[in-house]
């Protein structure tokens, strides 16, 4: 547990103070994941997330937003410690369990195979969590937005997935608000990360870390700037209404943009021009350090693909497909995912050392490395 007189030792890592040195230190340099663990941390409730962090108020440099902030210092091998004990040689992270699986309730329409809705559903229901961090959207305008679920109704219209930021860690503070002590957090590795890193530098102002019971990861390649994607080019260049748009997806080579009128296909490589740079140096396609990890390649179509990676997650998964809730088919493979990881991790890589490259003086900008 980290005191508050503590953080004083972390000036060091930054030039600045307060959230001026979370703007010099992450924002500005292109860091960003977006995932609103800032604006949950923040005492004074001066900042506010939709694709970046904005100061809204005073600033009483406390320090903790960027102490808490998942790309300030991240140690994901000492994570995966604290976690699982040890450290996995796997290319995808520690599964206790790996499946293909879609829910049987007619009532949940998901993206895939709807086992995230279905997951929260059940936990709910039997009370495991008390609430469940989650992504939800204005069907206008496809914005995604946090919100904290505390009931089987608040669910709805969650399930699906959408491509631009949804800043949920915001959401922590609203549960934090309700004395909520067991809750579901779903996000992307970059946001599991920023729930690993607030459970392993506590800081006892915050009182966040054991709300936490559970962390769902969504596999990512990337995200996409709201104005890029959406504006820019769906509305923009393929003429696709937002209003108009039911489900928007990732297949192969293309970005699928479905309306009542059929399917518009973007390729990805036009798609990747609105990527964010914060996630240009992302190496973790599956969310290694969550709970339970939830995407849909290697599956077959209408399934989700789930690995259990914790103990608790692999229970909550066998109580849930003993109770019926779940049709499940083996996978034999995960030829997609493993590429999809090697590829990620290689390209930020990539993007790391060009970056370290830029920033090093005129006579070291030769060295091999």
């Amino acid at each position: 547990m980290i005191a508050k007189d503590d953080i004083l030792q972390y000036n060091w890592q930054a030039r600045e103070e307060g959230y001026t040195a979370l703007e010099h230190e992450i924002i500005f340099r292109d860091l960003c994941c977006g995932c609103g663990v800032c604006a949950a941390v923040c005492p004074e409730k001066v900042i506010e997330v939709q694709e970046f962090p904005k100061l809204t108020g005073k600033c009483t440099n406390c320090g903790y937003c960027l102490m808490q902030c998942p790309r300030s210092f991240f140690f994901s091998e000492e994570a995966e410690s604290k976690i699982f004990g040890t450290l996995s040689q796997e290319l995808l992270g520690r599964m206790e369990t790996k499946l293909a699986a879609r829910t049987k309730d007619a009532s949940i329409k998901g993206q895939d195979g709807g086992f995230v809705t279905a997951l929260l559903k059940y936990a709910l229901e039997k009370k495991i969590i008390d609430g469940a961090i989650v992504s939800a959207f204005d069907k206008e305008t496809w914005m995604p937005r946090a919100k904290l679920a505390t009931s089987v109704k608040d669910l709805e219209g969650t399930s699906g997935t959408r491509y631009s930021n949804s800043p949920n860690l915001v959401a922590l503070l609203d549960a934090k608000e309700k004395n909520l002590k067991a809750l579901a957090v779903v996000g992307l590795p970059c946001q599991i990360e920023a729930v690993r890193k607030i459970q392993n530098y506590q800081i006892e102002e915050v009182n966040l870390a054991n709300r936490i019971k559970l962390a769902i990861a969504i596999f990512c390649s990337s995200n996409f700037l709201y104005d890029g994607l959406m504006k820019k080019l769906v509305e923009g260049k393929y003429n696709v209404k937002i209003k108009d748009i039911k489900k928007i997806d990732i297949k192969g080579k293309n970005l699928l943009v479905y309306t009542d009128k059929g399917k518009t296909e973007i390729p990805l490589k036009e798609a990747y021009k609105e990527k964010r740079e914060g996630c240009k140096v992302c190496t973790d396609f599956p969310g290694k350090l969550a709970d339970v990890s939830v995407g849909a390649v290697d599956s077959q179509g209408g399934f989700s693909t789930v690995f259990a990676r914790t103990k608790f997650g692999a229970e909550l998964l066998n109580r849930i497909i003993k109770d019926g809730k779940f049709e499940t088919a083996e996978i034999k493979e995960l030829r997609v995912a493993e590429a999809l990881q090697t590829k990620k991790a290689e390209n930020a890589v990539k993007e790391i050392r060009a970056r370290i490259m830029k920033e090093l003086p005129l006579p070291f900008k030769s060295l091999k490395w």
